[in-house]
């Protein structure tokens, strides 16, 4: 009996250690480890776990972020809370009215100006003057004394030819000549000696006239001499190839040691000062132009360089082809930046139109053939098409379609639409 108590007393302590372990787990049912952090995280979150948070408008109440008219981006940037939830009420207030963000842009008003009429032509640059130097002789080249790129004034020598033959020939030529010279002397002094003495019938007629016969040939003699000798002086100088203007050397076309042959160009001069550009103008605007016109020369190569010129010759003739004109722009840079060969754009100023609308031609935005501007009203733009006169570099006229006073856009003119709000930033 007192066994079966026993194993009764151990059989009920056991049930109930079973039911306290029972009721502890009651507490957590139907609730996972993660998911019960996640509510103590987000109180707010009530009962359904993985959603998002949503975004709440300043009244409290949620806001579908998909239904909003604002970009892509920012509605990504609202979901993933890469925004912060007090910034969110801004964002959507930023992009409220007509869709899209306020563009920044700059303005300016409208003015009445004056503006050149320039007639803008391409050309290429040439020297007044090129010389290409020959070689008189054939001979080996001994010495280059100048070379491409040096400044040389006329008559300086450039290179030197070989001399030694010339020079044997050049000193037996002046033997000559000397021996010449003195058998010249002899025979003029037996001639006038012969004509007292034949005035005085010491000799006769026949030995007077050999006198005069030997003095005459050696008057011949010393010509030809002389002619020789001058000859080959010439050739010892041609020796010396020298410079036939003043300017700089563009080309050599010998190395010491060549041997060139004579009608060989051996170099090319060109004279920089002042510089040449030809230009081909249409029939219509060459009546406009004149001798003395002003022109202005720029080029892509020397960028914010301006270079002054003037109109110096106007072709008569009309090219029957191009129906164009010659016309040919004069130009001094003693800087001599300004280079032969050079692709150059030129500038002649024909008149000027005074009092009229002006604009900047950056503030032009084409389409199909046509010409609009942004005017600004308030904050907003509008597209307004315009019709264009007088063309400058920079600036063109308006002969309808805007009216003085108003402000137009002159930057930011790309992303603009009609009706498109914007700040203005100056």
């Amino acid at each position: 009996m007192r066994k079966l108590t026993i194993i009764i007393l151990i059989a009920f302590l056991a049930l109930a250690v079973s039911c306290g372990k029972s009721g502890d787990g009651s507490m957590d049912k139907g609730t996972k480890p993660a998911e019960k952090q996640q509510a103590e995280k987000n109180p707010d979150n009530k009962g359904r776990p993985g959603q998002k948070p949503g975004a709440k408008s300043q009244d409290g109440k949620e806001i579908d972020v998909d239904k909003l008219d604002i970009p892509d981006h920012m509605k990504e940037a609202i979901k993933s809370g890469r925004i912060p939830k007090d910034q969110i009420p801004r964002i959507i207030a930023r992009f409220k009215g007509g869709g899209s963000a306020a563009i920044p842009v700059s303005v300016m008003p409208i003015q009445r100006q004056n503006l050149n009429s320039y007639l803008v032509l391409n050309g290429i640059v040439d020297p007044e003057r090129k010389v290409e130097i020959y070689s008189h002789l054939s001979a080996y080249v001994k010495k280059i004394v100048k070379e491409e790129g040096d400044y040389v004034k006329e008559n300086d020598v450039l290179a030197q030819l070989d001399d030694k033959e010339i020079m044997i020939s050049y000193n037996q030529a002046k033997i000559q000549l000397d021996q010449a010279k003195l058998n010249l002397e002899e025979a003029e002094n037996n001639y006038v000696r012969s004509q007292e003495l034949v005035k005085r019938s010491l000799v006769s007629e026949q030995d007077f006239q050999a006198t005069e016969a030997q003095f005459k040939q050696s008057q011949l003699e010393y010509q030809s001499r002389m002619e020789n000798f001058n000859n080959l002086n010439l050739q010892l100088d041609w020796t010396k190839i020298r410079a036939l203007s003043e300017g700089y050397i563009t080309e050599r076309l010998i190395e010491a040691g060549d041997r060139v042959n004579a009608n060989t160009q051996v170099y090319t001069i060109e004279d920089f000062n002042p510089l040449l550009i030809r230009v081909y103008v249409p029939t219509s605007d060459a009546i406009n132009l004149a001798l003395g016109m002003s022109a202005e020369v720029t080029t892509d190569i020397l960028k914010g360089l301006r270079f002054e010129g003037k109109v110096k010759l106007i072709n008569p003739r009309i090219d029957v082809e191009t129906g164009t004109v010659k016309v040919t722009v004069e130009i001094f840079d003693n800087s001599l930046r300004l280079q032969p060969g050079m692709f150059v754009k030129v500038q002649i100023a024909i008149g000027v139109k005074e009092n009229i609308l002006i604009i900047p031609r950056k503030a032009i935005l084409y389409k199909q053939n046509k010409s609009y501007v942004f005017v600004l009203n308030r904050r907003q733009v509008s597209q307004r098409e315009v019709f264009l006169g007088l063309l400058e570099e920079d600036h063109v006229e308006v002969t309808e379609g805007l009216n003085e006073g108003e402000v137009i856009v002159i930057v930011g003119i790309e992303g603009l639409k009609d009706g498109q709000r914007v700040d203005v930033i100056q």
